[in-house]
């Protein structure tokens, strides 16, 4: 687990892996993205970044949330590190953080600079579905049961779907 020393971590909340079940931001607005620029990790390059932009508006385009980019880990809500050391079978995690009334404050994704070894689509298209999927995660969305879905355990598509978008305008608009 990544701690940041902040005054957030130290409040009182619970850390957990993402996928289980759905969640809302503590606060409302703009959520703050913080990506690491670059890396020294074997297959890294700069395209990793840009397919993290590629994801960033397709969760975007449906006006559900807003997503800024930040200079500086400790500014941001959801924070992207690159690494080496998650398998094949799992090229992304994403932990999330939350207080004690269930409301994310914080979210870490980890990434694979390696492209899992699936067989949907070119490794630029495995690596982009991958981002997409964890960012889905730290925006709150769960693992879904369709196979017409980015967010399903194990997915079949490399785009984020208009289903997908349904489901998070349900969980931001939602009661």
């Amino acid at each position: 687990m990544v701690t940041h020393g902040e005054a957030s971590d130290a409040a009182p909340g619970t850390t957990l892996t993402a996928g289980e079940r759905a969640y809302r931001w503590s606060h409302q607005g703009t959520l703050k993205l913080w990506v690491q620029p670059s890396s020294a990790l074997a297959g890294w390059t700069p395209r990793h970044v840009q397919l993290v932009d590629e994801a960033v508006r397709a969760w975007t385009r449906s006006g559900a949330t807003r997503i800024v980019q930040v200079s500086w880990p400790i500014e941001a809500d959801i924070r992207l590190y690159w690494s080496d050391r998650l398998p094949p079978t799992n090229p992304g995690v994403t932990m999330l953080y939350k207080n004690q009334s269930d409301r994310l404050t914080r979210a870490d994704i980890f990434i694979a600079t390696q492209p899992a070894p699936w067989h949907i689509g070119t490794p630029d298209r495995v690596l982009y579905a991958t981002i997409a999927h964890e960012i889905g995660h730290a925006l709150g969305l769960p693992h879904d049961p369709s196979t017409a879905a980015l967010m399903h355990p194990a997915p079949l598509v490399t785009a984020v779907s208009d289903e997908d978008l349904a489901h998070l305008n349900a969980i931001v608009r939602g009661p």
